[in-house]
């Protein structure tokens, strides 16, 4: 995706040298987007097995003893391969060619990924009737989990004609044999009672331990406790007069405990080397990151209120949760001074405390003897605070979002430099008319003083302030069953409202080639300078995540018996089919990051959320 976002337009990425090699594009030799399609070649098989097994035994009267074994065992191999010049580049772009990026020359690499996962679960239930009103449920548990992995890599570059083996390449590259080995193992204790069908009241305890982390801070306990008392069903509540439309009416209360008990690597509480040859000997070299064998899971502690409700003879239902969750003992990275020999220190730094509602409202508008219509709306609303993690922590990433980690922000948020802007909220331009960068005194991570010159310019040092938030104000579901005879139809609608993008791809796009904003500053819409003005203005790169898409239209319709078939069920379905936003790029829902819960909604070479039809048939004989 770089490869096409980065070029003009107006090259012609099909053109041809008088052999049939696709020519490079651009003044500096970009790669052809088309070269990618058609020369490099990556392949990837897999084999996998998932095997388990479950033993339920029944030794006395109301004792369940429940035992599941589970095994993961997966085998992956990989291969790259980029033809030597797979497209010809002009050497005079290169001084003469002695510049040449080594893949030109050709690349191989082959990688192999192992990983054998094992666990299992030991649970046993008693349930006793203490008296006629009151019953009785005990469970406890232990449950083990194993992980092994393997991964090796070779590649190389400088390959001739036609061989696309490692072993032909001219010039080796470092290997990667990288192994882990991990396990996480816990048991627990858990006592509910029930008072008839009003009052239910739950305690545990659980205690788990993890191989990741140091011997001190291995085993650690979590608590858990809830309550709820459904009044509908009280013989009080018949003798109110909303009994005749009001069906139910619970209310609930519990608080929790966990712990992320893989949050590092299997080995990096430990100042593990790595291997390199160097001048034909074997050498070692430490990570820039300081371990600490003191660090321990981050801790999640949550409390959760809510209501269950419904009316009209279950034609309709509302539930609604509201929580406030803190996570202390964050797992974050601390700036090490060079001289100390690292750049970094993994500890436990501060707490992020998230708070929010959950609203999930259904209804039956429509119950007919051939025709019925259900629906539902949910609704969540999330807001998160770092607390406590020290002064400003900013975080590097490729495609060169500022983020940070900020007290009193939202996690993630993004953190840099924006436009000058008059006492009316308008840009504040020079005299050429072009957009200029905030600058004066830098106070703290969150408060500044703008300083402008005699004639009015911003002077002094350039200033960083929060500049988008990757967290949006809410997001919602809609969704649609109708349902006539054996026509079915299933409609959902998702949204996300606020949430700022990172997005590199399209300023990029645009400010380079016959970008509209190139194209405006050519054609003199702009002031000349415009872009190379604005480039350096991180502001410039948020845009607004908005959206609302259509999720999903499904159309079934049961055939129904049919000759030797016993049932027969036909379903088309369309995915991701329209999204209605006001984004420059090619998508608001992507995230350059991966699943990072810190770099969020980054748009780099993110391949848009594909749109997929399909065609299913159910067959029962």
């Amino acid at each position: 995706m770089n490869s096409v976002t980065i070029i003009g337009n107006i090259h012609d990425i099909f053109a041809r040298d008088a052999n049939g090699n696709l020519m490079a594009v651009g003044e500096r030799g970009r790669v052809n987007p088309v070269s990618v399609i058609e020369d490099i070649k990556q392949r990837q098989e897999t084999n996998r097995i998932i095997a388990n097994a479950n033993l339920k035994l029944y030794p006395v009267k109301n004792l369940t003893l429940d035992f599941t074994l589970g095994v993961d065992n997966s085998g992956q191999s990989g291969s790259t391969y980029i033809p030597p010049f797979a497209y010809n580049v002009n050497p005079d772009f290169y001084g003469g060619g002695a510049a040449l990026d080594g893949t030109l020359n050709g690349y191989a690499s082959a990688a192999t990924n192992n990983a054998f996962q094992f666990n299992n679960e030991f649970n046993a239930t008693y349930q006793a009737k203490l008296s006629e009103l009151i019953s009785s449920t005990t469970q406890v548990g232990y449950s083990f989990q194993y992980e092994k992995t393997r991964y090796q890599l070779v590649n190389g570059r400088g390959l001739a004609p036609l061989i696309e083996t490692v072993n032909a390449a001219a010039t080796q590259l470092p290997s990667v044999d990288g192994r882990t080995e991990l396990s996480v193992s816990g048991g627990y204790i858990q006592q509910n009672f029930k008072y008839k069908d009003h009052l239910f009241v739950t305690g545990a305890l659980r205690v788990d331990q993890s191989s990741v982390f140091g011997a001190d801070n291995r085993t650690q306990e979590y608590l858990k406790g809830s309550l709820s008392y459904v009044l509908s069903s009280a013989d009080y509540w018949k003798s109110f007069d909303v009994s005749n439309w009001w069906d139910t009416f619970k209310i609930r209360a519990a608080y929790g405990e966990s712990g992320n008990l893989t949050g590092i690597g299997a080995y990096d509480r430990i100042n593990a080397y790595s291997t390199q040859s160097f001048l034909g000997r074997a050498s070692l070299f430490s990570s820039a990151t300081l371990a600490n064998e003191n660090v321990k899971p981050e801790r999640q502690r949550e409390l959760e209120l809510g209501t269950d409700l419904s009316f009209f003879k279950n034609r309709l239902g509302l539930q609604f949760n509201w929580y406030n969750k803190k996570v202390s003992d964050l797992l974050i990275a601390s700036v090490q001074a060079p001289s100390t020999g690292f750049s970094s220190l993994l500890d436990n730094i501060g707490s992020l405390r998230n708070k929010g509602i959950e609203l999930v409202l259904n209804g039956t508008p429509v119950d007919g003897k051939d025709f019925k219509w259900n629906t539902s709306v949910v609704f969540n609303r999330n807001r998160n605070t770092a607390l406590d993690v020290g002064g400003l922590r900013l975080f590097s990433t490729n495609p060169g979002a500022p983020v940070a980690i900020i007290n009193g922000e939202a996690i993630g948020v993004f953190y840099g430099t924006f436009f000058a802007r008059n006492p009316d909220g308008s840009l504040l331009t020079n005299a050429a008319g072009i957009p200029q960068i905030e600058k004066g005194i830098q106070n703290s991570a969150t408060t500044f003083t703008p300083q402008r010159d005699a004639n009015g310019l911003p002077t002094g040092t350039t200033l960083r302030k929060v500049i988008g938030n990757p967290n949006p104000d809410y997001n919602m579901s809609f969704v649609n069953d109708f349902t006539y005879k054996k026509l079915n139809l299933h409609v959902q609608f998702d949204a996300v409202q606020g949430g700022n993008v990172w997005n590199a791809d399209w300023r990029t796009r645009q400010g380079v080639g016959n970008g509209k904003v190139a194209e405006q500053e050519q054609l003199g819409e702009l002031p000349r300078g415009y872009v190379a003005g604005v480039y350096a203005i991180e502001e410039w790169r948020i845009d607004d995540g908005s959206f609302v898409k259509l999720r999903e239209i499904s159309l079934s319709y049961n055939i129904g018996k049919l000759k030797f078939l016993r049932d027969l069920t036909v379903t088309v379905s369309g995915r991701n089919l329209i999204s209605w936003d006001d984004y420059k790029g090619y998508d608001p829902e992507l995230n350059s990051g991966g699943q990072s819960t810190i770099l969020r909604n980054i748009d780099f070479g993110s391949v848009p959320i594909p749109r997929t039809f399909s065609l299913g048939l159910q067959v029962k004989l």
